[in-house]
């Protein structure tokens, strides 16, 4: 097997919205088995490639990112490319915006009206 043969067999390129395919010349798969990801060989006990995982680089849910993240050799190619892309809120923005929502529904805060309302008490000196 030549260097470029091994790399073709042991490297899955990743591309959005393509087959999962690989090797020398991409007769290897990833198909699902259930929920569990398995190697297989084109035209082998009827695997075409409509069988094949696509990739989704843009989905939601983290699952295929963390299944990609967990191939390792000899029994998986290793993953080459963008496993997971999406676009969400970050946690700074999110904050900022729910402290204007608060904000516009109740006022700006005031600490000392805070702490002057309900139940107060006096610690008492030592004597």
């Amino acid at each position: 097997m030549t260097a470029k043969e091994t790399r073709d067999f042991n490297q899955l390129r990743l591309e959005h919205g393509k087959p999962m395919r690989f090797g020398p010349n991409l007769e290897k798969g990833i198909i699902l088995d259930g929920i569990k990801p398995r190697v297989v060989t084109l035209g082998e006990n009827g695997v075409s490639e409509k069988d094949i995982l696509v990739h989704d680089e843009k989905v939601q849910d983290p699952t295929l990112a963390y299944f990609l993240s967990r191939f390792h050799s000899p029994e998986f190619p290793t993953p080459l490319g963008v496993f997971r892309a999406v676009e969400e809120t970050c946690y700074e923005d999110a904050a900022i915006e729910q402290m204007k929502q608060i904000t516009g529904k109740y006022g700006p805060g005031d600490l000392d009206k805070l702490f002057s309302q309900g139940e107060t008490w006096t610690v008492p000196e030592k004597t």
